[in-house]
C-alpha cells in the first residue's frame, strides 16, 4: 500500500484530515513578517516562532514592469502580462482511410483552403499540389513549393505516410489551413475524401491572446482603521477561452409540455477579449464586459489581502502546453480606496 502524500489517514478526500500538529496562537499577537536573511516567518513580540528561509529561490528574467496605483472605491483595473505567448503554429490533418497509406507518398494530391497573413495583409487562397512519382517529387515537397512561391511562411511535412503537418517558420506566424481535400490514386482505382483535422495537437500562433507573464507579486495597502476582515481586494486571471453553459428558454422554439423542463442548457465555447468594451458583435466571442458579468453571476472572483506571490514556468514553443499565468482584473469592492503596488516579470 502506498503511503498517502497529503497525510490524510482516512484516505476520504471528500472531508480529508487537516494537517497534523498545526501551530497554535499563545496570545493571539502573533503575525506573519518578512524578516532578515531572505526569510519569512511568524512573529510573537520579539521571538521568531517559525520561519521558512526564501533565499534559494532564484528566476530567470528577461524583463519586467512595476507600478503603483490607487484603486477607487468600485474601480476595476486589468493588469497585463508581458508576452502572448509566440510559438512554431501547427497544424495536423490526419487521412482517415489507413488502407491507403501504402500510396500516399508518391501517389496523392491535395487541394486545401489557407488564410494567412503578408506584407501586412489578409489572404484568403486555396492551393493546389500533386506528388510526381515519375519525377521524384512526393506530396510535401509539392505543397512546399507552392507555399514558397506564394510567400507563405510554412513548411508541409507528411508525417508517418498519414499526417499531413503544416508548421509556421517564424515565432508568431499566424495562418489556418480550414479545409483538406486529398485524392489518392492506386493502380487501378482514385479514392477522394476530406483529411480530418486534429485539434488538440494544433499549436497556435500566440497561445494568450489576453496576455501573460511568467510571475507577479501584487501588494495591496488599506487605509488606517479599516476592519481587518474588509481588508481585501478581488481578482480574476481571464482564460483566453471559456466555456460554459447557458439557459434557453425551450417555450420560445417548441410546445412546453412536451419537454419535462421549460429550460435547457446549451454548451457554448467562445473566445474572450479584455480589448473589447460593451458587448461583442461577434457570436463567438466575449467581450470584457460580458466577461466580467458571467465572472459576477457565477462567483469566480478570488480574495487577496495584503499580498500575493505567484511564480510559474517557462513555456515551451513547439507544442500547446501553457505553463504562464495569464493577465488578470483588481477589483475594489471596499467603501474606501486602496492602493495596490505590483510587479509583473517574464
Amino acid at each position: 500500500m502506498t503511503a498517502d502524500l497529503f497525510n490524510n489517514t482516512s484516505n476520504d478526500y471528500i472531508i480529508p484530515d487537516v494537517a497534523p500538529c498545526p501551530g497554535e496562537a499563545d496570545s493571539g499577537s502573533n503575525t506573519f513578517e518578512f524578516l532578515p536573511n531572505q526569510q519569512v516567518g511568524i512573529i510573537s513580540g520579539s521571538n521568531i516562532i517559525s520561519a521558512m528561509n526564501l533565499g534559494d529561490i532564484s528566476q530567470l528574467v528577461t524583463g519586467w514592469v512595476q507600478q503603483t496605483k490607487i484603486l477607487e472605491s468600485g474601480e476595476l483595473m486589468f493588469i497585463q502580462g508581458l508576452t502572448k505567448g509566440i510559438s512554431y503554429r501547427t497544424q495536423y490533418f490526419l487521412l482517415a482511410d489507413t488502407s491507403l497509406i501504402t500510396y500516399s507518398n508518391w501517389y496523392m494530391s491535395v487541394d486545401l483552403s489557407i488564410n494567412y497573413y503578408k506584407n501586412f495583409r489578409y489572404y484568403q487562397d486555396s492551393i493546389y499540389a500533386t506528388a510526381d512519382y515519375t519525377n521524384g517529387v512526393e506530396l510535401d515537397t509539392a505543397l512546399n513549393i507552392v507555399l514558397d512561391a506564394k510567400g507563405i511562411k510554412a513548411t508541409a511535412l507528411y508525417v508517418d505516410a498519414c499526417t499531413l503537418s503544416f508548421t509556421g517558420t517564424q515565432l508568431g506566424y499566424y495562418f489556418n489551413v480550414t479545409t483538406v481535400n486529398s485524392s489518392v490514386w492506386t493502380d487501378v482505382s482514385i479514392y477522394g475524401e476530406t483529411m480530418i483535422e486534429d485539434v488538440s495537437s494544433a499549436i497556435p500562433a500566440y497561445k494568450y491572446p489576453n496576455t501573460a507573464m511568467l510571475g507577479y507579486v501584487l501588494k495591496v495597502t488599506y487605509p488606517s482603521g479599516q476592519v481587518a476582515s474588509d481588508e481585501w481586494v478581488e481578482i480574476n486571471h481571464v482564460p483566453d477561452y471559456l466555456t460554459y453553459y447557458e439557459a434557453v428558454d425551450v417555450s420560445v422554439f417548441v410546445d412546453p409540455s412536451t419537454w419535462d423542463a421549460s429550460t435547457y442548457y446549451i454548451e457554448q465555447y467562445k473566445a474572450v477579449d479584455v480589448g473589447l468594451s460593451g458587448t461583442a458583435c461577434d457570436s463567438t466571442t466575449l467581450s470584457a464586459a460580458d466577461y466580467l458579468d458571467w465572472v459576477e453571476t457565477n462567483g469566480q472572483w478570488e480574495k487577496v489581502g495584503v499580498l500575493r506571490i505567484w511564480l510559474s514556468a517557462s513555456d515551451p514553443t513547439t507544442t500547446n502546453a501553457e505553463n504562464l499565468i495569464t493577465g488578470f482584473y483588481v477589483f475594489n469592492p471596499q467603501s474606501f480606496p486602496v492602493k495596490i503596488e505590483y510587479m509583473t516579470i517574464l
